[in-house]
């Protein structure tokens, strides 16, 4: 595969949480960094992948990409920059965070009308997870 910098597959039931260790199970979460250089974490909820990005387990500047799961569709991985995620604790997810991922907002807004919670973006869940750029 070499240096390719895309997403790969997560293999629900035997991929384990490069963070937490937990086997990735729930096909609503889990999301993945692809670094520069090709190599890539998987995570079994956002929250694991943000928690790895603010314990520096991976300097935010080495990824190529960051990658999570759409709520809305699951097993997908979707771009997490762009992804709008919704903290809804109607809406539990696998470590807690209540935090789920959607590529069309009007998925998010679909759920937050249902669940309620609060709306977020990219850089709303970096400050919250207290990682730097």
């Amino acid at each position: 595969m070499g240096c390719s910098t895309d997403p790969e597959p997560i293999n629900f039931g035997t991929d384990q949480c490069a963070l937490c260790k937990m086997n990735i199970s729930d096909h609503k979460f889990g999301a993945e960094i692809v670094t520069r250089k090709g190599k890539i974490y998987k995570y079994d909820a956002a929250e694991c992948m943000f928690n790895a990005l603010s314990l520096g387990d991976i300097p935010y500047n080495d990824a190529a990409g960051f990658y999570v799961i759409d709520a809305a569709n699951p097993k997908q991985l979707i771009n997490g920059v762009t992804a709008t995620y919704l903290i809804s604790e109607k809406l539990p997810s696998p470590m807690g965070a209540f935090l789920s991922a959607y590529k069309n907002k009007t998925d998010a807004e679909k759920n937050q009308s249902q669940f309620g919670g609060e709306l977020k973006t990219w850089d709303d869940i970096l400050a919250k997870f207290k990682v730097g750029k």
